[in-house]
């Protein structure tokens, strides 16, 4: 980490580039280095941030399915590009980077990564910033491009990859030995092998299949199916990732939003939703899959037609050493007391493995009793419910 987060850094000073690490997921793994002071105010306005970080994502995605370097303009008018990690043939993340202006004549041949919006642009600041960037020629950013895939692919062959493989060697021959004499541990470890090699060659195929649905999309003009293609390998990314017990409030939501969206391009004006979480909470710890499994619990009363609209609002606030998500929903199919119903039922009566009982329980036992769900009518009397979901500002215990 110390010697990508140095080349990540140089190659910044030397080039003139903003740059990150991300992994698979698009989570960060190193520090920015060099981002422009247009970039760092776009992503502390809410809204623009988002757009960002889609665009982060969809880039390393981009480059993840072909294995080869991407260079697109993001939401703000900016060329960016994505170059892939990959070791011993696995794709492990990708080296973001860009943030600078091309003449408009170059840039023309480039692909927006999403639908393009210039709504940023009635902003002052940022759009006085952007104004202040200097031009450079695609010729430079090609060249930087290709020094650092240069650069990447002898650190992860020559170096990197080497070693890992070593390890990895060193590990399958420890396995062999504690097999002789703990045949439970053989079997454990041989059903997590199997399952690795399957999410694996799923994984794979998967971002191979939505590649060639994305580029349908995008040469039949078809905008909101090549959307719903990049949310739906989002949600996916993210429930095919590595197995873990605690999330983000920030990754839930990111998850949440893309599901919803895809809801949304199926049953059309009947659903609305929104996401007004300011970004300052996005690193709060949250159970993995919690927002999706309460979301259920909505999308399943309402079935695949609802019958009349509705809308799903998030939003949140901070109390003490409490944040508090609230759940907003105008239009439930049911009424408030069935809600709270569905909070005080057990699985044994009848709640399921995942009901608004166990789903409290386990946000008790983890983070403490103060903590956990609640669900009341809406303060107007109006048709509609709202879920109340206590979170620690610092993490807790362990899930």
């Amino acid at each position: 980490m110390n010697l990508l987060q140095s080349i990540q850094d140089n190659c910044s000073r030397a080039m003139g580039i903003g740059a990150v690490t991300v992994d698979y997921k698009g989570n960060p793994i190193t520090r920015y280095s060099g981002f422009t002071d247009h970039c760092i105010k776009v992503r502390e306005v809410q809204g623009f941030s988002e757009m960002c970080a889609q665009c982060d994502a969809h880039g390393g995605l981009h480059a993840a399915i072909t294995g080869q370097p991407y260079i697109y303009r993001c939401h703000a008018d900016l060329v960016d590009f994505a170059v892939p990690l990959i070791i011993n043939g696995t794709y492990m993340g990708a080296v973001l980077g860009g943030q600078v202006r091309v003449c408009e004549e170059e840039a023309e041949q480039l692909e927006y990564i999403l639908p393009h919006q210039s709504n940023w642009r009635k902003h002052e600041q940022i759009n006085e910033l952007y104004e202040k960037m200097e031009t450079v020629s695609y010729e430079k950013v090609e060249a930087t491009v290709q020094i650092l895939r240069d650069i990447i692919v002898a650190l992860t062959e020559n170096e990197s990859g080497k070693k890992m493989l070593e390890k990895l060697e060193e590990k399958d021959k420890q396995l062999i030995e504690e097999r002789a004499v703990r045949s439970e541990l053989e079997n454990v470890i041989r059903k997590q092998e199997a399952d690795a090699v399957y999410r694996s060659s799923e994984f794979r195929y998967f971002f191979y299949v939505m590649n060639i649905l994305s580029r349908l999309a995008y040469e039949e003009k078809a905008k909101k199916t090549e959307q719903v293609v990049y949310d739906f390998a989002d949600v996916t990314r993210y429930e095919m990732g590595t197995p873990k017990k605690i999330s983000t409030l920030g990754e839930e939501l990111n998850y949440i939003e893309a599901l919803l969206r895809i809801q949304k391009a199926w049953v059309g004006d009947k659903m609305d939703f929104s996401v007004s979480v300011p970004a300052g909470y996005w690193g709060i710890p949250c159970p993995f899959m919690l927002l999706r499994q309460i979301l259920d619990h909505f999308l399943d009363g309402f079935g695949e037609e609802p019958a009349n609209p509705f809308k799903l609002e998030f939003y949140g606030q901070e109390n003490g050493d409490i944040f508090q998500l609230q759940l907003r929903c105008d239009g439930a199919v049911q009424s408030s007391d069935q809600w709270m119903h569905l909070l005080s039922a057990s699985a044994s009566k009848g709640g399921g493995d995942r009901s608004l009982h166990t789903l409290n329980s386990e946000l008790q036992r983890v983070f403490g009793s103060k903590y956990g769900l609640d669900v009341c009518a809406r303060e107007d009397k109006q048709a509609g419910i709202i879920i109340r979901i206590r979170l620690p500002l610092e993490k807790r215990g362990a899930f």
